[in-house]
């Protein structure tokens, strides 16, 4: 039985027990059953626009759980493609670039820095050093 179901029935006791609403109790108990009946409607409509949030958000949560999981598959093909291991000899002095354009890990060595530019293997943006700055700082 609903909270509607149950003030109505309330309302059917009061109006059955034949209470003479011209009289302060009657007008006090009439009042009440009028009030409950209204909060019934209201607990009722919220309760409805509950479960369609409910139902919205699960909608939500099952698309979104969808998306993470395309994304995270795409993520892990991508390290499975680009899977490469750098193996780098100490004794070589090596300097870590990331490219601007698309954030790829670069590593150089004295040699390539000395050609002044590269292409990044990702997303072919050329990269151009200039060191010209550089000697004159480490010379002072």
């Amino acid at each position: 039985m609903t909270v509607v179901e149950r003030v109505a029935y309330l309302k059917g006791l009061f109006e059955g027990l034949e209470i003479d609403t011209a009289k302060k109790e009657g007008k006090l108990l009439s009042g009440m059953l009028d009030t409950l009946e209204d909060l019934a409607v209201c607990v009722s409509e919220l309760q409805q626009q509950n479960e369609e949030l409910q139902d919205e958000l699960d909608d939500v949560y099952e698309e979104l759980s969808a998306i993470t999981e395309d994304f995270l598959m795409d993520e892990d093909e991508d390290l499975d493609a680009d899977d490469i291991e750098i193996e780098l000899d100490p004794e070589d002095d090596l300097y870590q670039v990331i490219c601007p354009t698309c954030g790829e890990v670069i590593y150089l060595d004295e040699q390539m820095l000395e050609e002044g530019s590269i292409v990044c293997n990702a997303c072919g943006e050329e990269l151009e050093f200039d060191l010209s700055g550089l000697d004159s700082d480490e010379e002072s």
